[in-house]
């Protein structure tokens, strides 16, 4: 990131603090990455001012300049298949997005998010299905990399596998000097941590009375849940190029080796 870019993130929070914006899809793992960037790394995170944190990047323009918000991005994103369960269990007891009877009507039929924060005056977005907004996502937010801004990415599974390696690797993105030590100790939350945005700071560093589970980012474990016959349709709805984008090689092989081959023909012969 060049100077000129910290210097205009220096003059956009109070206090001559720099700052960040963090983006992802819901139950993505962005209040994860404020916790830990905001103790670890001491840098205020920013969430929805200009533009909604889960929103799809819009293409702001000041005449041919593409404008990002003057603020270095990072982009959390879960693997598309515990994404898309974690959105099934969120659409049944919240109103972000609409509840469907069965995981399978959930896959296949149109999705729908509404913005959590908004109301009465609030956002609603629609898509063909959930891959489709995972698909959109972050693919914007890679054309957005492309572009020349600054914008880093994260996979949720790494940063709670590895959290000092993630963080490691986003000083080094800010050009902090020093940048965070790898292999140093991070104390992840020993609970989980209550949804936030820029209008409740306040309470953005909430903690929730539930236990924080490392386990929600095993791909296995989601795996299992769902069954191969439902991760093939995923498979075959969400597109390669973004999935790699997102840091993920050679993922479809991964899910097979994950679930095993014997619970893949068993599936097929059911389906």
């Amino acid at each position: 990131m060049t100077s000129s870019t910290l210097e205009r993130a220096d003059r956009a929070m109070p206090d001559g603090a720099i700052a960040i914006r963090v983006m992802g899809t819901p139950r993505s793992g962005t209040n994860l990455v404020k916790y830990l960037v905001e103790r670890y790394l001491g840098i205020p995170v920013v969430f929805d001012q200009g533009f909604w944190k889960h929103g799809v990047f819009p293409a702001l323009m000041n005449g041919r300049d593409m404008q990002y918000g003057e603020l270095p991005i990072v982009v959390i994103s879960k693997d598309p298949v515990t994404q898309l369960l974690s959105w099934y269990r969120l659409a049944r007891n919240n109103g972000l997005f609409r509840q469907k009877k069965s995981f399978r009507s959930f896959l296949k039929e149109p999705f729908e998010i509404r913005q959590d924060f908004t109301a009465p005056r609030r956002m609603e977005y629609r898509f063909r299905n959930p891959c489709d907004y995972w698909n959109q996502f972050y693919f914007a937010m890679n054309s957005l990399r492309r572009s020349g801004a600054p914008v880093h990415f994260v996979c949720y599974e790494q940063l709670v596998l590895d959290p000092a390696l993630s963080l490691h690797a986003m000083s080094r993105f800010l050009d902090l000097s020093p940048p965070f030590e790898d292999g140093a100790a991070v104390a992840m939350p020993q609970q989980a941590l209550s949804a936030s945005n820029d209008i409740d700071r306040e309470a953005s560093a909430t903690i929730a009375q539930t236990r924080f589970d490392p386990a929600r980012a095993e791909l296995a474990s989601s795996l299992a849940r769902i069954g191969w016959s439902h991760a093939s349709i995923i498979l075959r709805q969400i597109d390669d190029d973004v999935v790699r984008a997102t840091g993920r090689i050679e993922f479809r092989r991964t899910c097979r080796r994950a679930i095993g081959a014997r619970a893949i023909l068993r599936s097929l012969v059911s389906f």
